[in-house]
């Protein structure tokens, strides 16, 4: 028997004999510690009963059945994530994903760990909590790094600068695929005040060789880079001893947070991919979710916070340089948290990539070679999907417009409008694809050639638009040999040269969109 069904029929039997010694259903759940309601619902039930109400339980459907294999999934693949992390993993993968509580997905995690024998090993360090600070007081920042895997399987190592607001816990996270220096930590706290939108009056680090020059017993030297750049900002900073979590307790749960909630689990796609997530990652989860030590959410706090940060000065860095962005398979490129098309079939595969640079509120994106593709107007909102209209299909016209204007192109558009209707027909999902493939051939060949291909596949009953413009080639070519019409019901595409062989693909590829 399942131990957590023993357990249950132990309780229904103690509440059984409490009241056959006399006990009122008052003092029975005083002794056991119950809800009164719930003993008087087991003492009016008799053991049947009881039976067929543990049966309906274990039977129950599930608020996240649905979910099922994909939890399960994620915890084989990471036994170690936390419910939390599932529950982001969710509402990453499941845009409708349904708004359930955190207690839901705990219990739904617990349900899946114990039917599949998924066992949590887990262990964390805790943390002294400090004193609350007055808004806009300080904030701690950090470094890490985590071990993450490629889509090849292969190990990557990242590091990270992580800072999060002492008073309100607002965070952000920046991602580097390279150690930091002092000059590229500079970089990343100009990201991070931005992103914040102002400077706190102090800022608390630990001792990192990145920043300090020497520890020098407590009278810290910094590396001449930061320190001029501590020179040129507002803020004081603070460095704490070794080994003292106390002082900077915050960023060290912050950091942790990023390590376990955020990166645990993730596959690595490229830095600026990365760093895209992370953004979809704070505004989704970190900052959106109540704190469990101050019971409320960061984004709302930094509303008022950030009315009590130091302006924002004049930015080091004016245009972000040329940086490689992976495209991906939609033929889209991911930037701060937005979308911004390229034509389509800029994607080759899981390693294509383009050139990004912004200069002032311009985006331009360029092939590896520096040949400009297009420039997008910078979005500032997130979520935003930045399109050209020459990217994607033209949606304007209704299909029967769209076959009023292919057949404008024939001689006899009576006639040309029963060819397309039969097309449209054979393929009722792909008109507007299989009408732009005769368009096409309008285009680049003499009304007269069209009208002939038109009155062979019409009479030939070859109602693919594919199948038009090599038949209209071998009419030519006939033509200009001097060689007898094909005749009626006489298959015209003999020639190797027009025959048309489908792309095939390899199961890696396959394989590989599924890993």
């Amino acid at each position: 028997m399942n131990i957590k069904i023993e357990h249950r029929w132990i309780m229904y039997y103690e509440i059984q004999n409490q009241s056959w010694n006399g006990k009122t259903p008052s003092q029975i759940a005083e002794y056991l510690v119950m809800d009164i309601r719930t003993v008087k619902k087991y003492l009016a039930m008799n053991a049947k009963e009881y039976e067929d109400s543990l049966v309906g339980l274990s039977t129950r459907t599930k608020k996240l059945a649905a979910y099922e294999d994909f939890v399960k999934g994620r915890l084989e693949l990471c036994p170690e994530a936390s419910s939390a992390q599932v529950h982001d993993w969710l509402k990453e993968h499941y845009p409708l994903f349904p708004k359930t509580s955190i207690k839901t997905v705990y219990s739904f995690v617990l349900f899946v760990r114990q039917k599949h024998n998924l066992v949590k090993v887990f262990t964390s360090r805790q943390y002294q909590q400090v004193e609350e600070l007055p808004y806009g007081e300080q904030a701690q920042v950090d470094f890490g790094e985590f071990n993450m895997t490629d889509v090849e399987g292969q190990r990557k190592k990242v590091y990270f600068l992580a800072l999060v607001l002492s008073r309100s816990r607002y965070k952000m996270v920046f991602f580097s695929d390279h150690p930091f220096t002092s000059q590229s930590a500079i970089e990343a706290h100009e990201v991070a005040f931005n992103f914040i939108g102002g400077y706190p009056r102090e800022v608390v680090y630990d001792q990192d060789k990145v920043l300090l020059a020497n520890e020098n017993k407590g009278d810290v030297v910094l590396t001449e880079a930061f320190r001029a750049y501590c020179q040129s900002r507002p803020f004081k900073v603070r460095f704490c001893r070794k080994s003292d979590p106390q002082s900077k307790g915050k960023i060290e749960n912050v950091i942790k947070y990023i390590k376990y909630n955020f990166l645990r689990g993730r596959l690595y796609y490229g830095v600026f991919v990365l760093n895209d997530q992370a953004l979809d990652w704070l505004s989704r989860t970190a900052n959106a979710k109540e704190h469990s030590t101050t019971h409320k959410i960061p984004a709302l706090e930094w509303m008022i916070e950030k009315d009590h940060l130091i302006p924002l000065q004049t930015a080091l860095f004016n245009t972000s340089p040329q940086r490689l962005y992976a495209v991906s398979k939609d033929n889209v490129i991911h930037y701060k948290g937005s979308t911004y098309s390229v034509p389509i079939g800029t994607y080759q595969g899981a390693k294509t990539e383009v050139k990004l640079e912004q200069t002032g509120d311009i985006l331009i994106l360029s092939d590896t070679t520096g040949k400009e593709i297009i420039r997008h107007p910078v979005s500032y909102i997130k979520g935003t999907q930045v399109r050209h209209k020459t990217h994607y299909r033209d949606h304007s016209l209704s299909v029967s417009k769209l076959i009023d204007q292919v057949a404008s192109r024939f001689t006899d558009q009576q006639k040309a409008h029963s060819y397309l209707d039969k097309v449209h027909l054979q393929f009722p999902r792909y008109a507007r694809d299989q009408m732009q493939i005769i368009e096409q051939a309008a285009k680049k060949y003499p009304r007269q050639d069209m009208d002939m291909a038109m009155e062979y596949c019409l009479e030939n009953h070859l109602e693919k638009a594919a199948d038009f413009e090599p038949v209209l080639l071998a009419l030519r070519e006939q033509q200009q040999n001097g060689e007898e019409p094909i005749a009626n019901n006489a298959p015209c595409l003999q020639n190797q040269k027009y025959k048309i062989q489908p792309h095939t693909s390899s199961i890696s590829e396959y394989k590989q969109i599924l890993d």
